[in-house]
């Protein structure tokens, strides 16, 4: 005989079925703690290369221009092909018996076929206008993603900017409770009066505030950047960091550069060559071009054959295309205006910039160094109101002229930040 010896109250069959529950429970708590935290998490950290190389690939406005290319590229390939021949077939003195068409003694049937042949080099000045373009429209592409990286700068040093408001006022407010601490024991022991203590918990208000709003504009700015580099996921940049010394630039240098290399001045010396190639296209135009047909004939009700060639070509009496000739000189010269536009637009461009940039990094050193007095100031204030030495008044206005100075330190250095940044894109440099 064999005993089966079970616990008092609970057989083996309840317990594998609480096991059972037991684990289905630690399952779904699991997951469910799994969605929590995916819902609630924070944004993944990429670098400013990774968002770089996110915003090329999938930015909209990127990838709408794009396609400019392949419109110029399906322009040459249409001006690379030969004209078409023309085949036709034609039947001349049918007679009609019984209601029915009948060949006749006078009938003829023909098959014909024509080709036109271009003269006067029209189809080399066509592939050549239309390659200049195409490599002229390349370039306007490169010098569009120029521009909207200046967005896009601008949008990821706000959120420098945005992150470096929120941690220090997240620092500022843990700060704040231990001199309120310091407050609230001062009011208990009979040295603080009560408008005081009431003075410094509405103090801490402004701050809540200050983080609220800065926390707002942080998100704004986040989804700003998202969109621009087209992320579904929230995606944000990684901290800053610090490079020192910053650059000192040459004005004649950077110009310098910048006529080599900006893309919208290269696109538009490429419009010129495509301009004086339509010109001439335009010219070859008054130039006859050949038609050399063959036919093949049937003749008679006995179907005779016979066999025929042409040759033909327009005489250029009163069209000899002036209109159109006139029409791309004046083409070329807008655009040879347009040069010189932007040559002047590339050095004001430079010396604005170089210009933000020197007083930014002016006001930004101002800051830098008066960093260590303003945090010695606060540092003494909160000793001396712990001590009884200065007023909550005196407090409170050596913590504003503290928080003000850090906030303006931040929009300076990442003001500076910026303006270096954009130095590089107004010479035509794209990482």
């Amino acid at each position: 005989m064999v005993l089966i010896r079970r616990p008092w109250g609970m057989s083996s069959l309840s317990r594998h079925v609480q096991k059972n529950i037991l684990g289905l429970c630690l399952i779904f708590t699991t997951v469910a703690i799994l969605i929590l935290t995916a819902s609630t998490g924070e944004a993944e950290e990429i670098t400013l290369e990774e968002a770089l190389r996110l915003f090329y690939k999938n930015n909209y406005d990127i990838l709408i221009n794009r396609y400019e290319i392949d419109k110029a590229n399906a322009d040459f390939i249409s001006a690379k092909l030969f004209p078409n021949p023309n085949l036709s077939f034609s039947s001349i003195g049918l007679g009609i018996q019984g209601g029915l068409p009948r060949r006749t003694e006078d009938t003829q049937l023909t098959a014909k076929i024509d080709q036109l042949i271009e003269l006067g080099g029209k189809r080399k000045l066509r592939k050549g206008a239309a390659m200049a373009t195409l490599e002229a429209t390349k370039l306007s592409h490169q010098d569009v993603i120029r521009t909207l990286i200046i967005g896009f700068y601008t949008v990821y040093y706000n959120l420098q900017l945005d992150r470096l408001n929120v941690d220090f006022v997240r620092y500022d407010l843990g700060r704040f409770d231990k001199t309120q601490e310091v407050a609230a024991r001062r009011f208990a022991a009979g040295f603080l009066s009560l408008i005081d203590y009431t003075k410094i918990k509405i103090a801490r208000i402004d701050l809540e505030n200050s983080l609220t709003n800065f926390e707002k504009q942080f998100r704004a700015d986040l989804e700003s950047f998202n969109f621009l580099i087209a992320s579904e996921a929230a995606l944000e940049p990684s901290k800053l960091a610090m490079q020192e010394p910053f650059a000192d630039y040459n004005e004649g240098s950077l110009i310098e550069i910048a006529l080599k290399n900006r893309y919208d001045l290269l696109s538009l010396q490429k419009q010129s060559e495509a301009a004086q190639k339509s010109i001439s296209l335009a010219k070859a135009q008054a130039i006859p071009d050949l038609t050399v047909g063959g036919e093949y004939d049937l003749f008679g009700a006995d179907s005779r054959p016979r066999v025929g060639a042409e040759i033909s070509f327009p005489l250029p009496l009163f069209n000899r295309n002036q209109g159109e000739v006139l029409k791309k000189n004046a083409e070329y010269k807008q655009i040879e205006e347009e040069i010189k536009k932007t040559k002047r637009q590339i050095t004001s461009d430079i010396r604005q910039a170089l210009n933000n940039y020197q007083a930014s990094l002016k006001i930004f050193d101002a800051y830098k160094a008066r960093e260590k007095e303003v945090e010695d100031l606060l540092n003494k204030s909160e000793t001396a109101f712990s001590l009884g030495g200065i007023t909550v008044l005196d407090l409170l206005d050596a913590r504003k002229t503290y928080r003000d100075f850090v906030t303006k330190y931040n929009q300076g250095l990442v003001q500076m930040l910026l303006t270096q940044e954009l130095i590089k894109l107004y010479t035509g440099e794209i990482k």
